[in-house]
């Protein structure tokens, strides 16, 4: 999700007579249906009142960066629900997530009783759609990619660490196949699978300064390569359960890891340990 600045109108409610303006604020992070999110990060657009309003089947064009409510025959995107205060009320389709909310002609907010507080959920009309599952963009589910640190990729772009098989409460609850899991916000733990950096059986690693590592100490590379130290002979809870043939093992130090041993057979063969 990108942030961008959104236009909008709004006609007076409710018997105001002021000039009013919409501000609408793009919401970036990582958003998981039914969860808590974190807070928007706000850019603001104004323009003067034409009658448009954001709603289910509003169209939305694109001008650079500025989106603004248009005529359907000249729209960009359309509204496809509109939501309360939680960006991760919107559909799993949703492509652009932006919050609404009525301010006064100087910026300033109305009282409360005055107040909208919303959140308008955007799917494009056309290619890209970054809210499909793996694009990197929108509500976050399983097919999502997820980066380390920085939250959700494109699962087409480098960088990412890991696919994401489930979204649940707790460690325990993920699938037998979770390689690892991490925390996406205070409630929500993303089950991930076999990605871009994670490690898998047959994989080749370099070595390490000592055996309990980060996640980004574990760095693969070539099988072939003259930097290769040990291939991965499986992932597992403790050093017990390590596979026959396995002489190595590191042990990732981070807490909340579904499988922090990987298990190690060296292959290194310029004398060392």
């Amino acid at each position: 999700m990108s942030a961008r600045d959104w236009g909008s109108t709004a006609v007076p409610a409710l018997g105001v007579t002021a000039v009013v303006t919409v501000i609408v604020v793009a919401v970036t992070g990582v958003f998981i249906a039914g969860r808590a999110e974190p807070r928007p990060e706000a850019v603001r657009a104004e323009t003067p009142a034409t009658g448009f309003a954001w709603r289910q089947g509003a169209c939305v064009g694109r001008n650079g960066s500025v989106f603004r409510l248009v005529p359907c025959g000249e729209a960009d995107g359309r509204v496809i629900s509109v939501v309360g205060g939680r960006p991760a009320d919107c559909p799993g389709e949703t492509d652009e997530i932006v919050r609404i909310r009525v301010a006064s002609e100087t910026g300033e907010q109305f009282s409360p009783s005055l107040r909208t507080d919303r959140t308008a959920c955007v799917r494009n009309l056309r290619q890209p759609h970054p809210g499909d599952p793996g694009e990197g963009g929108g509500v976050l589910r399983p097919g999502d990619c997820l980066a380390l640190r920085g939250g959700e990729r494109p699962c087409s772009a480098s960088g990412w660490y890991g696919r994401v098989l489930a979204l649940v409460d707790r460690t325990d609850e993920c699938p037998r196949r979770a390689l690892d899991a991490l925390l996406v916000d205070e409630r929500s733990i993303a089950c991930l699978g076999e990605g871009r950096r994670m490690l898998s059986v047959g994989d080749c690693v370099v070595r390490p300064a000592g055996r309990k590592v980060s996640r980004e100490a574990l760095s693969s590379t070539s099988c072939g390569s003259s930097r290769a130290w040990a291939e991965v002979t499986g992932r597992v809870v403790s050093r017990g359960r390590c596979p026959e043939g396995s002489d190595r093992y590191l042990k990732v130090r981070e807490p909340g890891v579904r499988r922090p041993v990987t298990c190690l057979r060296r292959v290194a063969l310029h004398g060392s340990p």
